[in-house]
């Protein structure tokens, strides 16, 4: 049984492009995770503000052609867009940020379905 709420559902088709959000306030780096199953976690993307703040400097990117990540001018929330998904992206998407603390803090889950 899974635990209704646990996250956020976002039902797309087979090569549409997908946008997710997730919030940078008071946040100096981000990094998506994909969960495909239980035994797949992969890292998606991550980056870290600039110097100025003002600026998301990604510093790894799984697939660069697919996916891209952006932010608003005070980088107070940065947006993961995937492009052309396909069966393989379906799943659970995890934005974890830090702040000073050493810990990650992650955001409710995003359920990805693909029809």
């Amino acid at each position: 049984a899974s635990v209704q709420g646990f996250s956020d559902l976002l039902r797309v088709r087979m090569g549409e492009s997908i946008s997710l959000n997730c919030s940078m306030t008071n946040r100096y780096e981000i990094a998506w995770y994909h969960l495909r199953s239980e035994q797949q976690l992969d890292l998606l993307i991550s980056a870290e503000k600039g110097e100025s703040g003002r600026r998301l400097l990604t510093n790894y990117n799984l697939n660069s052609i697919r996916l891209k990540l952006t932010a608003d001018t005070w980088v107070t929330r940065a947006t993961l867009v995937i492009s052309g998904v396909t069966a393989s992206d379906s799943g659970l998407y995890f934005c974890g940020t830090k702040s000073d603390a050493p810990e990650m803090f992650f955001d409710k889950p995003i359920r990805l379905e693909i029809e």
